[in-house]
C-alpha cells in the first residue's frame, strides 16, 4: 500500500552494529572510522555533544527506567500525531466513518500481488531495527529494546491501519494487521536467538524507477522480497570458502501497479544460489557498511530460478526485464 515505509535509507546512513547505532563507515575505504573524545559533563557542561547526539535524543546522563519508559511512550504518541498529521494531509485519512476493506492476500485479483503485504512485513521489521537501535542508543538494556522496539513499531504500522479504515480509498485490512505482526515477530526471533541471526536475512531488492509516477517507497514493480538462508552461520562453513554463498527464496510481482502500461502481469515465486554481500564487504575490511547488506540485496548478485503464477511458466534466471514488460 502507499504507506509502506523503505526505512533501509536510514540503514545506509548509519551501521547498525548489534542493535545500536554507530556511525557509518566510509563507503569506498578501508581506512578505520575516527574516533572523536567527547568531554564528560565535569569536563564541559556546555558542548557535551554533537548535533546530531541531541536530534537522536542521547542524554547527558545515564536515564533511569522510569525516564527510558516515558520515552518509548512518548516515542508512541508522537509517532501516532505524526501519522494522523500525514494521512489528513497528503493522504484521504478521517474523511468518513470507518469502514474495513477486503484486500486479499496474493491472488490474481487483488490489487498488487501480494507485494504490498511484503511491504508490510518488511516495513515493520525494519522499523523494529530502528526504534529497537533507538532505545539501546539512549541507554535502555539489550533486553528491553528487543521488546519495545518491535512493540513500537507495531503500533505505528498499526496506527496507519487505523487511519486507513477512516479513509475512502483504503479501509481497515486485517490482512495488513498479520503482515506487520509477522514483520515484528520475526525481527524479535532474529535479535533474541543467534543461531537465527546468523543463519537468516530477511531483504529487499530495490532499484528505484526515477521515471514512474509511483513514489519510491512503494514501487512494487521494482523491488523483491527475500529470505537468504547464510552459509556463514553454519559452523562446517564459517571458516571456509563456502561462507560467501548463501541460498534465498523470494517473491515479486510485476504489473500489477500501474498495470494499464504492462502487457502482462507476473506473480513470481523464485529460488537461487547467491553471494553473500555481507561477507564480501567482511572480507575486504568494511565491517560496519557490510551491515547494510543484512538488509538489503545487491542486484544481480545471485542465480534465480523461478515460476509465474500468472502465465503457470518456469522463469529462466535474467530471461525477463528487470521491471516487467511495460508497453
Amino acid at each position: 500500500m502507499k504507506k509502506t515505509v523503505l526505512t533501509i535509507m536510514s540503514a545506509a546512513s548509519f551501521g547498525f552494529a548489534g542493535g545500536n547505532i554507530v556511525p557509518a563507515e566510509p563507503m569506498f575505504t578501508k581506512e578505520p572510522a575516527r574516533t572523536i573524545d567527547v568531554p564528560t559533563m565535569e569536563q564541559n557542561s556546555t558542548d557535551e555533544r554533537t548535533y546530531l547526539q541531541i536530534m537522536m535524543g542521547k542524554p547527558q546522563q545515564p536515564l533511569s527506567h522510569d525516564e527510558l519508559m516515558n520515552r518509548v511512550l512518548y516515542t508512541n504518541i508522537v509517532g501516532t500525531g505524526i501519522v494522523a498529521i500525514w494521512g489528513s494531509v497528503f493522504w484521504d485519512y478521517f474523511t468518513i466513518t470507518p469502514v474495513a476493506g477486503d484486500e486479499g492476500w496474493f491472488g490474481a485479483d487483488t490489487k498488487y500481488g501480494g507485494a504490498d503485504k511484503l511491504g508490510h512485513t518488511y516495513s515493520t521489521y525494519l522499523w523494529s531495527l530502528g526504534f529497537s537501535s533507538l532505545y539501546e542508543y539512549w541507554g535502555m538494556s539489550e533486553e528491553e529494546s528487543l521488546l519495545y522496539g518491535p512493540l513500537t513499531s507495531w503500533v505505528f504500522q498499526g496506527m496507519m491501519e487505523v487511519g486507513d479504515s477512516f479513509s475512502n480509498s483504503q479501509g481497515f485490512s486485517y490482512e495488513d494487521l498479520v503482515m506487520n505482526t509477522l514483520g515484528a515477530g520475526f525481527y524479535y526471533v532474529r535479535e533474541k536467538y543467534p543461531a537465527v541471526k546468523e543463519t537468516l536475512d530477511f531483504r529487499l531488492e530495490y532499484v528505484p524507477d526515477f521515471g514512474s509516477s509511483v513514489d519510491i517507497f512503494t514501487q512494487y514493480n521494482s523491488m523483491k522480497y527475500l529470505m537468504a538462508l547464510k552459509f556463514s552461520g553454519f559452523e562446517p562453513m564459517k571458516d571456509s570458502f563456502m561462507k560467501y554463498f548463501e541460498l534465498q527464496v523470494g517473491y515479486y510481482t510485476r504489473g500489477y501497479q500501474d498495470h494499464e502500461s504492462y502487457e502482462v502481469k507476473e506473480r513470481v515465486v523464485y529460488a537461487g544460489v547467491g553471494l553473500n554481500g555481507a561477507e564480501v564487504l567482511k572480507a575486504l575490511g568494511w565491517d560496519k557498511t557490510s551491515e547494510v547488506l543484512h538488509y538489503y540485496q545487491l542486484p544481480y548478485t545471485y542465480v534465480p530460478f523461478g515460476y509465474d503464477y500468472d502465465s503457470q511458466s518456469y522463469v529462466a534466471p535474467y530471461s525477463r526485464p528487470f521491471r516487467g514488460y511495460q508497453k
